[in-house]
């Protein structure tokens, strides 16, 4: 995971260490900007520049999907209390981008709070 205080990417993801698809990139505006009246295949073409102005060179993009959703996160303010996916309740845990984590509100946080939900429950088992 990568963030940016500057530009129009806030987050990059390596997306394929969560599915296991190399070279699969998730790039995150987190914010309503002039990106918005721009077309799809324009805003893979500014993720991809944007991307190579900070990385470096990149290989020749297979395909780009842009996904707009206007209510995608909360506002996670500096010192806000995120909540634990362990609740006091036995057998009880939280999952949600909206939970602590070192993600800002993400589907790859999302994703990473149901994992250690799953491994708690499996250990429990165990």
């Amino acid at each position: 995971m990568l963030g940016f205080a500057d530009g129009p990417l806030h987050w990059l993801f390596d997306r394929g260490a969560l599915c296991g698809q190399s070279g699969l990139i998730g790039a995150v505006i987190s914010a309503e900007g002039e990106h918005q009246s721009l077309t799809q295949d324009e805003l893979g073409a500014l993720a991809q520049a944007e991307i190579a102005r900070r990385l470096g060179p990149l290989p020749d993009l297979r395909w780009t999907r842009v996904i707009a959703e206007k209510r995608a996160t909360f506002a996670c303010t500096p010192g806000l209390q995120r909540p634990s996916t362990v609740t006091p309740l036995k057998n009880f845990y939280l999952a949600g981008d909206y939970t602590a984590s070192d993600y800002p509100a993400t589907i790859e946080s999302a994703v990473r709070s149901g994992i250690d939900c799953a491994t708690r429950i499996a250990a429990q088992r165990a």
